[in-house]
This record gives structure tokens, sequence and C-alpha cells, in this order.
């Protein structure tokens, strides 16, 4: 008897085992079809930024969604693997230069929102792959109990002055952000320019931080007199109680102005669900969508008219001319020159 279930069970194991094979093999197709009805988004924006906005979409449209969180150009590198078979649906990055480069590879399908209309030129796609969502500055952020209110630097070109010495920080080229903003130098004041006031910048003590959320806690703490980051991070650093101040940067007559980075989104090409993000692209673009953004994650809104809050609104901003197309051209040649200087970059 032991010899005949024994003779069972060694012609019905390999039978398993196929189906086991076949079922490893098919489970990637089972669980992405019933995912289905879900968006999923790939955010270079933090969760706390972003989930806001995500739970009042799904709230108002009953679409559950899928939120996966990196930095933008980790993500991106995403997008590029999985371009045969995309997992993802909608990419929101922190700047515009990454969408214009994902764009030019054929990552995206083209999307252009009923509320895309409304959205300056600077800040989306002229092909219609990307639209801006909300802004960001470039700041100068300061102690104030380190740095007098006469003192505060009013250009990022006096930041090479012996009085801050070993008193500034800044974040790294994982912040998306950094590195749009020193491709706008090259682009506005050319390259060796750039790299003699950045070579002056790493004499001067400059500290390289591993993220924005680093440079507004250390500057508040008083770790660092001066910061260069992003303007929400001000009201972050103020909603947390500590003594900080602002400057828009070289907005003079001459100056080369402050930088406004579009957070963008885009739909990924062969989305699953593409549906679902044009309707979320139509949602954070419509007046309770920038709401949150404003009220929540004190961006600068896209949309004209719309109350800006706290924030400052673009309009009150001298920026740049540098379109998002020449920050694309020039993030290569940018990550290049700032290698050359520190591999901290």
């Amino acid at each position: 008897m032991r010899s005949g279930l024994n003779i069972i069970i060694f012609r019905v194991l390999p039978v398993l085992g196929i189906l086991l094979l076949g079922f490893v093999w098919l489970a990637p197709a089972f669980l992405a079809h019933a995912a289905a009805g879900s968006l999923v988004i790939y955010s270079g924006r933090k969760e706390k930024a972003i989930k806001p906005v995500v739970e009042a979409f799904t709230k108002l449209t009953g679409i559950p969604v899928d939120l996966k969180v990196g930095k933008t150009s980790g993500l991106a590198n995403e997008i590029r693997m999985e371009k045969s078979t995309p997992r993802g649906d909608l990419f929101i990055s922190t700047e515009g230069g990454i969408m214009e480069i994902l764009a030019k590879e054929g990552l995206f399908d083209p999307y252009q929102s009923p509320k895309t209309k409304a959205v300056p030129g600077d800040f989306k796609s002229t092909s219609g792959m990307w639209t801006g969502i909300s802004g960001r500055a470039r700041i100068i952020l300061y102690n104030k109990n380190l740095v007098r209110e006469k003192d505060v630097p009013r250009s990022v070109f006096d930041l090479t002055k012996p009085q801050w010495k070993g008193k500034l920080a800044i974040a790294g080229t994982r912040e998306r952000t950094t590195l749009a903003w020193v491709s706008t130098l090259v682009a506005e004041k050319g390259e060796a320019f750039t790299r003699d006031y950045l070579k002056g910048l790493h004499a001067n003590g400059l500290k390289i931080l591993a993220d924005n959320t680093e440079v507004w806690q250390g500057v508040g703490r008083g770790e660092f007199a001066i910061g260069l980051t992003n303007s929400p991070n001000y009201y972050l650093a103020k909603k947390n109680g500590l003594p900080v101040g602002v400057a828009y940067p070289d907005q003079g007559p001459s100056d080369i102005g402050t930088p406004i980075s579009p957070n963008a989104a885009a739909v990924i090409k062969g989305a699953a669900n593409r549906d679902a993000a044009h309707r979320f692209i139509d949602f954070v673009l419509s007046p309770d969508g920038q709401r949150i953004l404003v009220t929540a994650d004190y961006e600068i809104p896209i949309i004209p008219g719309m109350d800006p809050g706290e924030v400052l609104p673009a309009k009150a901003i001298k920026t740049p001319k540098t379109s998002e197309e020449r920050l694309a051209e020039l993030a290569e040649p940018t990550l290049k020159l700032l290698a050359g200087l520190s591999p901290d970059w």
C-alpha cells in the first residue's frame, strides 16, 4: 500500500510543481489585473506633501490610489526600466527638466487637461507631454538669531563672502531642484562663471546635505546661518516654531531672478489606468486641488487667480528666462560639472 502511495506522490509532485511554477509566472499579471482599478502614482514629492491631494481625489472620485514615493531621479529611472511593462500610471516630479528628458525618450503619453490652458507657458510642456501643478521658489533661508536683518544676503552670489564662511548649507543633487538651480546658473551666467562661483562656495565651507529637510531643520536649529532651499521649507520651519527668515534673492533690475521649479505631472506611456490619471491631473489643477497644495504644502499656486494664502505668488517673484527645455539639455553637463568639484553633490 505504501509503495502504491509513493508512486502516486512521485507522479503528482511534478504536476504540482508545474502548476506552482505557472502560478508564479502568472501572479504578476494576475495582481496587476486585480489592481487595475487603482491609480498608481510615482511621486517625487514626499508623502506628507502629496498624500492630502491623493486622499481628496479618492474621496471625490472613489478611485483608489497606490502611491509610490521616492526621489524624482530614482523614479525616473524606474520608469525607464519599466518601459516595456509600465507599472505606474502617473509620474509627479519636483522640477520640469526631468519631464522634458523623459518626454523626449518617449516615456509619456500626451494629455492636456481643459485646465492646462490656464497654466502659464513657463510651467508646462510645449508638446503637451506634462503640466506643472504647483511651484517652489529657490530661496535663501536664514536663522534670525544668527543673521541680523540688515546683513541678510540679497543675492546668491554674495554667499562667497568671508562673513558666510562655514555658515552655509545646501542639499545635494538627489534633490532635483538643486540640479535645476545650478543648471539655471549655467544657462544665465555661463559654465565658466558658474564653476568659479561654486568653487568660491566650496572654499567658503559650503556644507552639502542629503536633502532639503536637513537644510531647513539645520538652519532652524542654528547649525547653519544660511540655507539655499525651496520656499515651502520656510513655512514648514515657521510652523515648527523655528526662528527663520526668508529672502527671495537676485530681485534687482539687473539681477537674474530666482527660479521657480514646477512640481509637474505626466501620464506614463502605456498606463493601465490612463483615464484615472487624466482625472487626477484635472483635479490637482482645480481650485480644490490647488487650495490643498497651497494651504497644506505652502506651494505656489500654478493657476492664475488662486488665493496664495501665506505664500508669495509667482507674479511677485522675478524669475530667470531659462526654459525647462534648456534645463533638460543642461542636466547632464551640469552633473558632470558638479561631480568635478566634489563627490558630495
